[in-house]
C-alpha cells in the first residue's frame, strides 16, 4: 500500500517519475506536501503539520515501525548494539499485515461547484471548511472508533492511549483532471495500549479493522454534516435535504445566498 502512495498519491494521483524526489515531484504537479496528524503524534516524536517524509511513510506504512526507526537502529548501533537488537528498538509491537486505512475526504457536490467555480476568496473558504471535519472526525474515531484488542481470542478492548496518528495528502483533481477537492487520510493502525510493560514502557497494539469499517458510514455521515455547515455558515447559504433515490436517506445541498 505504502508504494502505491509513494509512487501516485503523494503526488496527486499521478505518476511519479522514478528517482524522482517526493518534495519536486510534489511541486511540479503542485500540490502540497503531506502533513502528520492525530493526538498520537507526541508518542512518536512528531507534531500536528509537520510534512510527511518518503522515509517515515516507508517505515511507519511500508513496515509498521516507527516514523524514525533510520535513526533510532543507528543510534543503537553506534552505542554498540547488535543489528538485530538494534533493529528491534524501531519496531512498534508485534508486526502485522496491514499497516493502515486510506480514508478519503470530499465535499459534497455542490461545495465541490462552488469551490471549483468561485473566486479566490470562496475557494479559500470551502477549503478551510473541508478541513475542519477532517480533524473532528478523526478525533470521533480516537475517541468513539478504535479499539485495540489483546488477550486470548481479542478478549481485553481498549482505546489507544494517546490517540492515534495520521499523514493527510491534499488533491485538487480527479484522476481525470477534474476539478476535485479532496484529501487522503493514511490511518496507520499502531497505537499504544494504556497498560504499561514492566520496564515502564508503552506497549503497543493495532487497531481492529473490523470496529474501523463498522463505523465508515457514521464516520462519513459527520464530515458530510459538519463541511456543509462550515460552508454555509462562513458563505451565508443555507441547505436542505435532497432525495437522490427513493427509499433512501436525503443528501444535503447548498442554496442560494440568505436574504438574496
Amino acid at each position: 500500500m505504502y508504494r502505491y502512495y509513494l509512487r501516485q498519491v503523494v503526488v496527486g494521483d499521478g505518476r511519479r517519475p522514478a528517482r524522482t524526489p517526493l518534495a519536486r515531484a510534489q511541486e511540479e504537479v503542485g500540490v502540497p506536501a503531506g502533513r502528520w496528524m492525530g493526538r498520537g503524534l507526541a508518542v512518536l516524536g512528531l507534531a500536528a503539520g509537520d510534512v510527511v517524509t518518503e522515509a517515515q511513510l516507508r517505515n511507519l506504512f511500508g513496515e509498521g515501525r516507527h516514523p524514525h526507526a533510520d535513526r533510532i537502529e543507528a543510534d543503537q548501533l553506534a552505542a554498540g548494539k547488535k543489528p538485530a537488537a538494534a533493529r528491534r528498538t524501531g519496531a512498534l509491537g508485534r508486526r502485522v499485515k496491514v499497516t493502515g486505512f486510506d480514508l478519503v475526504f470530499r465535499p459534497q457536490p455542490t461545495l465541490t461547484l462552488l469551490w471549483a467555480l468561485g473566486d479566490e476568496e470562496t475557494r479559500a473558504v470551502n477549503e478551510a471548511a473541508h478541513e475542519c471535519p477532517i480533524a473532528a472526525v478523526l478525533a470521533w474515531i480516537e475517541d468513539e472508533a478504535a479499539i485495540l484488542r489483546f488477550g486470548a481470542k481479542g478478549v481485553y478492548q481498549v482505546r489507544p492511549a494517546h490517540g492515534l496518528v495520521a499523514a493527510r495528502f491534499r488533491h485538487y483533481e480527479a484522476r481525470s483532471g477534474m476539478p476535485l477537492l479532496h484529501d487522503h487520510l493514511l490511518l496507520s493502525v499502531k497505537a499504544q495500549r494504556p497498560q504499561k510493560d514492566k520496564n515502564g514502557e508503552g506497549i503497543w497494539g493495532s487497531v481492529h479493522s473490523e470496529a474501523l469499517y463498522e463505523h465508515a458510514v457514521a464516520a462519513s455521515a459527520l464530515y458530510d454534516e459538519v463541511v456543509m455547515a462550515e460552508a454555509c455558515e462562513a458563505l451565508g447559504l443555507a441547505s436542505e435535504p435532497r432525495t437522490v433515490t427513493a427509499g433512501r436517506r436525503p443528501v444535503m445541498t447548498s442554496l442560494v445566498c440568505r436574504g438574496s
